[in-house]
This record gives structure tokens, sequence and C-alpha cells, in this order.
């Protein structure tokens, strides 16, 4: 196995990285603010996002944080100046958390005075979620990152046709977004 020093990396890979170490901050700053959950409570749903209301903030918490890894980032890049990003973010987080499932079937036949066999079966289904002892946090099973909507980068050097077209490259290779949702365009005034 080849281990490399950070400063030995590539750019496209220490940008990779910072994206990567941005999308792991902005999740823990998502679970930091979560609150107690007790394992009595019963869940519906398996997966779950988080509340419409806390969601707004914590979306616009990790749109900041990508805006300014790739801010910083791309200030890096030859050519290309001072930037600004703006970062769109179409989902938040989707966590899904690991339950104990608990199915409970009992089915009940009477005979009536006739000769007549009624038969009855009750299902019965209760869904905890697993929580680790002394926790507050259940387990999780799975977390998918939000997924980007689009990028505005208006940067100086963006005036260059090849300095765009390497700004737009560097932030479709980081974020694995669709070409359409990235837009790169030349700072006006000085």
């Amino acid at each position: 196995m080849i281990v490399k020093s950070f400063k030995d990396l590539s750019s496209s890979d220490r940008m990779f990285l910072g994206i990567l170490a941005l999308i792991a901050i902005g999740m823990s700053f998502i679970y930091m603010g979560k609150g107690a959950t007790t394992s009595a409570q019963v869940l519906t749903k398996t997966a779950q996002t988080t509340p419409a209301s806390s969601s707004a903030t914590k979306i616009g918490a990790l749109e900041k944080e990508l805006e300014s890894k790739l801010e910083a980032n791309l200030l890096q890049m030859e050519g290309a100046g001072k930037v600004q990003v703006s970062v769109t973010l179409s989902t938040g987080l989707r966590s899904e958390y690991a339950q104990n499932e608990n199915t409970t079937s009992r089915t009940t036949k009477s005979t009536d005075n006739s000769g007549g066999v009624q038969e009855t079966k009750e299902v019965t289904e209760n869904n905890q979620l697993v929580m680790p002892a002394g926790a507050t946090i259940p387990v999780m099973v799975m977390e998918d990152r939000p997924e980007v909507a689009g990028v505005l980068i208006i940067a100086q050097g963006a005036s260059d046709p090849k300095v765009r077209e390497e700004i737009h490259n560097a932030v479709q290779t980081l974020l694995s977004i669709p070409t359409a949702n990235i837009k790169v365009v030349p700072m006006g005034g000085s």
C-alpha cells in the first residue's frame, strides 16, 4: 500500500479530499442538533428525513460549507483569480436506522352453535429503533448524502474560455453532477 503525504497529492486529489471532508463535516453538523431519542419510539417507516423546520437551516449550513470548500479549492487553480461560489442542494441528508422488528401473529378459531367455524387472524407489528446501551442516538444503517441541484461560480478568470472550462470540469468532477447544473461566469466590475 502506497501512502502519500497531503503535499504529494495532485491538486485534483486534494480538491476531492477537501469535498469529502466538507461532506463529513456537514453530516456531523446535522446530527449534532438531533436531540435525544428514546428506545420506546416506534417508527412507521424505516427511512427518515430531517424535519422540515430544522432541515432548511441544516441544508443552508451544508450549502455554506460546500461553497467555502469549493471557493478555497478554486482559488488554487491557475488563472481563476477571485471566485464566488453559490451551491443549491435539492435534498437533505437521508438516514436509515436499525430497527428491532417484532411481528406477532395469532389465529383464533371458534365454532358457533350451528356448527359454523369462524377464523380470526390478528397480526401485530412493533418496530423499535436499536439504541446502544446508554446512547441517545440510534444505530445508523445507511446515510445518503444530499444531492446538489446546481452550482454557480463567478470567477475573475472565467472570461478566458480555457479557465472557464477548467473550473467547470473541476466542479463537475468534485461533485459528480451533470454539466447542465454548473454555470461558470466571469466576474463583473473590479
